[in-house]
C-alpha cells in the first residue's frame, strides 16, 4: 500500500466545494482546509505508484477548481 499526502492549490473562493469533493473519492482517508501557501490537504491510500499516478493525474487534477497539486509520499505507515 502506498499513503500519500496531497498538497492542494484551488482557486479563490473555491475551497469548501473542491474540499466536499475530495473527501467523497474512495482513495481519500481524510481531508481538511489549511492556511498557507496550500488550500487543502488530504491523505490517500492507494496499492501502488501507478494508483497513485492514475488518482493523481486522472481524478483529482481534473476537479474543476485544482489549481496545482504537490505529492508527498509516505516512507512508512504505522499500523
Amino acid at each position: 500500500m502506498v499513503v500519500a499526502f496531497v498538497l492542494i492549490r484551488v482557486k479563490p473562493n473555491h475551497d469548501r466545494e473542491v474540499l466536499e469533493r475530495i473527501k467523497k473519492l474512495e482513495a481519500v482517508k481524510d481531508a481538511t482546509t489549511v492556511y498557507g501557501e496550500y488550500d487543502l490537504v488530504a491523505k490517500i491510500n492507494v496499492e501502488n505508484l501507478d494508483n497513485l499516478d492514475t488518482f493523481i493525474f486522472d481524478v483529482l487534477r481534473p476537479i474543476s477548481g485544482v489549481i496545482g497539486t504537490t505529492t508527498l509520499i509516505a516512507t512508512s505507515v504505522k499500523k
